[in-house]
């Protein structure tokens, strides 16, 4: 089995591929700007570094949010044309439960992504990354009864909060025979309206 893994859903975009479910080659480089210019070609580059082309493998899984609106259509864009292009399976993932693999020696683990306001996209998980409370929009105040045995983990300047180490081969091997979706119905999961949504629903209302 070989896969290519996409997250773009944040400003560190990483591009890994995997055989056998161990990662064979991975980049993760942090990017501000310059996203959609670059994840393409940095696909193609990434195939240079393994003994097979992009048209052999089997699976494409794809991060598609919460996070950065823009980053997160960018990965799921490429994930769509190259599933379309190949004919290949693709498997959506939650960019909370990627973060969620990063090793912490409590029971639960709280991936929190920042949505301003005193809000952020977060959800908690077990050492199996078993859910204990579904991702979703809330207030960073209402996870405080998850710290008593929690440990937060976010790219964020969030208190106590970790950095992330992710670890792309669990999440893989956990989705590995998940249900894939048709490209064409492959699409970014923001957990909330866009700005630009909720301004137009205010106006309808």
């Amino acid at each position: 089995m070989r896969s290519l893994f996409i997250n773009t859903s944040s400003f560190f975009m990483t591009i890994a591929i995997l055989e056998k479910g161990m990662v064979i080659y991975k980049k993760e480089e942090e990017l501000l700007v310059d996203m959609a210019s670059k994840i393409v070609p940095e696909i193609e580059l990434s195939f240079n570094n393994v003994p097979f082309n992009i048209q052999d493998i089997d699976k494409i899984f794809v991060v598609t949010g919460p996070g950065s609106f823009t980053g997160v259509r960018v990965g799921v864009t490429v994930a769509k044309i190259i599933g379309w292009a190949l004919k290949k399976d693709v498997i959506p993932l939650s960019s909370l439960e990627l973060l969620a693999t990063t090793y912490c020696e409590t029971s639960n683990k709280i991936p929190v992504i920042d949505a301003r306001r005193g809000y952020v996209f977060a959800g908690v998980y077990d050492s199996d990354l078993n859910v204990i409370m579904p991702d979703k929009y809330t207030l960073l105040s209402s996870l405080e009864e998850y710290m008593k045995d929690g440990t937060m983990i976010s790219y964020d300047k969030i208190d106590k909060a970790i950095m992330p180490k992710l670890d792309i081969a669990k999440i893989v091997l956990k989705h590995i025979n998940d249900k894939p979706i048709s490209p064409h119905a492959l699409k970014p999961n923001y957990l909330k309206l866009t700005e630009a949504e909720e301004k137009k629903t205010r106006q309808m209302q």
